[in-house]
């Protein structure tokens, strides 16, 4: 695939999943960027969330539409939980925002072997030596 249909593929995953959370939170302001590779240093770096009192704006790093469909699925999964619990004030972490999107879609989310979530199976629930911050 060329990186334009790699980019196409990914953004209509992400519209199809930003549409199954705005059928029930019709309210949520979600929008996708495709950021800078600067922004991404680390090697699981791969997206973020951020909310600003009003809508969310979900950044990826661009290597994402290097990754298998599974992983960039388990990927917008997981920010857009944060997003959900952004928008409703909750403070959370990291293993509490994979638990909403699990219950959300109703899939496990793992942890491949270069510690990214995926659907396809490895370890979970998220591995203690990540990160795990707490806050909105």
């Amino acid at each position: 695939m060329t990186f334009k249909q790699r980019m196409l593929a990914f953004h209509r995953l992400f519209a199809c999943r930003r549409a199954e959370v705005q059928d029930k939170r019709p309210d949520l302001q979600i929008s996708l960027i495709v950021g800078r590779s600067a922004e991404f240093p680390e090697a699981r770096n791969f997206a973020y969330c951020a909310w600003d009192g009003k809508a969310s704006e979900i950044v990826f790093s661009p290597k994402v539409l290097d990754e298998p469909k599974a992983t960039q699925d388990a990927l917008i999964r997981h920010e857009l939980a944060h997003a959900m619990l952004q928008s409703a004030g909750l403070s959370h972490n990291e293993r509490e925002c994979d638990a909403v999107a699990e219950e959300f879609w109703g899939d496990l989310l793992y942890y491949n072997a270069d510690d990214v979530q995926t659907l396809t199976g490895g370890i979970r629930p998220r591995p203690s030596h990540l990160p795990n911050p707490g806050g909105i």
